[in-house]
């Protein structure tokens, strides 16, 4: 028994060494690893890396080192819940998205009530008059058209005549507006009439050509003459738009337009054309008394905007393309005083055009009291026609067998007249009124 603890001893202690050395110095610097196998008290034994075996006396060992065994780390252990802690748990999650749910639904309805009364405060019903009176420029003539006809005969017959007016295409006018305006929530028709009129002086020179021969023969006497003269125009618009709202707003209000267009002008002239008395004796004075009417109708497209601000002022506006055609006419009737008493000629054109362009309209209003108040606009209208077709009349049932004035008939509208000129009908003015609603 007594030689059996012993033994048992050294078994542990070895086997205590064998999970924990790694490492013998020795007293001379070496340093020997691997894994102890066995001791006494005179000697150890070490296993190497590469599976040898070394005794080692301990007078020549002065160290042995074990390497710490990591200690195993240790289970994560989950708490575990009790029941009473899960179902607090669960009931607190569910009050938290009950919470969120609350005030998703709050700020929803919150939305949902302030829409409510942006509709409510936007809702309208009213019939609006309003007068305006103002100032402008407007044009809207055939003079080119004339001229160029004129200057084609002087090119192609031995006679004839040109002139070259110094009188400016825009005259200026004085213009009215008168304009009904009906709201229904988000539905508007607005009919809107505009008269101008005016007066010009006329100015100008005209060349007189005096031949016998046909074609392209010289002419046998030539005068320049002075143009005196006045003129009134007068211009006309009629529009009826339909707008709609998208989206109702109590302070701002964005509409889309659509509607119809009516244009009408009219200029009259008396030109004097005064000169001395040709070499052969002829008379150059003339008198002509001139008519020009333009028609075109059409529609227009667009967008408008109305924005309240300072509850008493208010800011609108229109942009539109229109896009129209019609006919113009223009008549000349002169009579010429080389004969006694005079010469009566009589001159026509006839033309259908397209035209296109935009119009801005820009108002200013601002309440005075009640359903009272005043406004200032500003509007320019530009469209630019292009010739589709016409045709030319001259000395009307006299009969005209001429050649070159039968060719300018055909071709002169078609291909002259487009080389000089590029018509334009403009109307533009600004203007004061005042505006009166009746609410329903």
């Amino acid at each position: 028994m007594k030689n059996i603890i012993p033994y048992l001893c050294a078994i542990i202690l070895f086997a205590n060494l064998t999970l924990r050395s790694e490492t013998i110095q020795l007293k001379s610097g070496e340093k020997w690893e691997g894994s102890i196998l066995a001791q006494n008290k005179d000697s150890v034994t070490i296993k190497l890396a590469d599976g040898s075996k070394k005794v080692f006396s301990k007078s020549v060992i002065r160290k042995v080192s074990f390497a710490k065994k990591p200690k195993p780390s240790a289970l994560k252990i989950e708490p575990q819940i009790s029941e009473k802690e899960k179902k607090i748990k669960e009931e607190k999650e569910l009050a938290e998205k009950q919470k969120q749910e609350e005030e998703n639904l709050k700020s929803k309805e919150e939305k949902q009530k302030k829409r409510e009364e942006q509709l409510s405060n936007a809702k309208r019903h009213y019939l609006e008059g309003s007068l305006g009176v103002g100032s402008g420029e407007s044009q809207s003539e055939l003079r080119p058209f004339f001229q160029t006809i004129q200057v084609a005969g002087l090119l192609f017959s031995s006679g004839g005549q040109a002139e070259l007016q110094s009188t400016p295409y825009k005259t200026k006018n004085h213009s009215g507006t008168a304009r009904l305006f009906y709201a229904w929530d988000r539905f508007t028709i607005e009919i809107r009439g505009t008269e101008t009129k005016g007066k010009f002086d006329v100015g100008g020179f005209q060349t007189l050509a005096y031949g016998s021969g046909n074609g392209s023969s010289s002419t046998s006497d030539k005068t320049a003459n002075v143009l005196l003269g006045n003129g009134d125009s007068k211009f006309q618009k009629l529009s009826s738009r339909i707008g709609f709202t998208p989206y109702p707003h109590p302070v701002l209000d964005l509409q889309i337009l659509g509607g119809l267009e009516r244009i009408w002008t009219k200029t009259n002239q008396e030109v004097d054309s005064l000169g001395g008395i040709t070499t052969t004796g002829i008379n150059p004075n003339r008198v002509s008394y001139r008519d020009t009417s333009h028609s075109l109708k059409g529609y227009s497209l667009g967008i408008g905007f109305e924005w309240k601000f300072l509850e008493r002022f208010t800011l609108q506006g229109q942009i539109l393309h229109l896009d129209m055609q019609g006919p113009s006419s223009f008549r000349s009737n002169e009579f010429r005083l080389d004969f006694s008493p005079f010469r009566y000629n009589q001159y026509g054109l006839d033309y259908q055009w397209k035209s296109t362009g935009t119009e801005v309209n820009v108002k200013f209003v601002t309440k005075v009291k009640g359903d009272f108040s005043l406004f200032i606009e500003a509007s320019n209208m530009t469209l630019n026609n292009k010739l589709q077709s016409g045709y030319i009349t001259e000395n009307e049932g006299g009969g005209n067998t001429d050649p070159s004035q039968i060719l300018l008939k055909v071709y002169g509208p078609q291909i002259l007249i487009p080389m000089f000129y590029d018509s334009k009908t403009i109307l533009s003015y600004v203007q004061v009124g005042a505006n009166y609603r009746f609410n329903f």
